[in-house]
């Protein structure tokens, strides 16, 4: 029997800044989930929830239970960030069971530098701001491809040199059920400043 999702307070929503992924990124995220499923076979595949493309995303900072009062002040925040971070290229390195090789998740598993550290360490000081307390875990950027109870044994860790576009940071509100987690977007600020 499956849990019913928790219910949040009227007023707090669930909230997360990411980055959302261009239509090139989407192109090659997609071609990457083909050559799983081929790998996997149909059986398999059948035990998969794969991540739908409207919600990939690559996680910067987990803000959790959120009062709604706040999210102008975030909205406000993040203009100002977009305005001086420069768009930035990442490096998708790997696809492999993540965050540990018997996990549920499937993720491609990005190189991370100096751009997406910053990207990083801005959104850690913006919570810090509102009196939120960052995520202590270190920082994997990484986008969430699969989830299967029975993991991703099968699977041989690809070792990947494939770059993307990283040109947004995103507000993003989560939505739990019993069908999974679906992610929207609250607003997208583009990344403008200047190298």
């Amino acid at each position: 029997m499956q849990k019913k999702p928790k219910e949040l307070d009227k007023g707090i929503s669930r909230l997360f800044i990411g980055v959302r992924p261009d239509q090139d990124t989407q192109q090659r995220l997609d071609e990457l989930v083909e050559q799983c499923r081929q790998q996997l076979g149909t059986k398999k595949c059948k035990q998969v929830r794969w991540t739908k493309p409207e919600n990939r995303h690559l996680t910067l900072a987990f803000l959790g239970a959120t009062p709604d009062k706040l999210i102008p002040l975030i909205r406000e925040q993040l203009t100002q960030i977009g305005s001086y971070l420069p768009a930035c290229c990442g490096q998708i390195n790997s696809i492999a069971s993540f965050p540990h090789p018997h996990s549920p998740g499937l993720a491609a598993e990005l190189a991370n530098n100096p751009d997406l550290q910053r990207m990083h360490e801005t959104c850690r000081q913006l919570m810090l701001s509102l009196d939120m307390k960052p995520e202590s875990a270190a920082f994997r950027p990484h986008f969430t491809l699969a989830r299967s109870r029975n993991g991703f044994a099968e699977l041989s860790p690809q070792v990947l040199n494939i770059t993307v576009s990283l040109g947004n940071i995103t507000l993003y509100k989560s939505h739990t059920s019993q069908a999974g987690s679906r992610y929207s977007s609250l607003f997208a600020i583009e990344l403008e400043g200047s190298r």
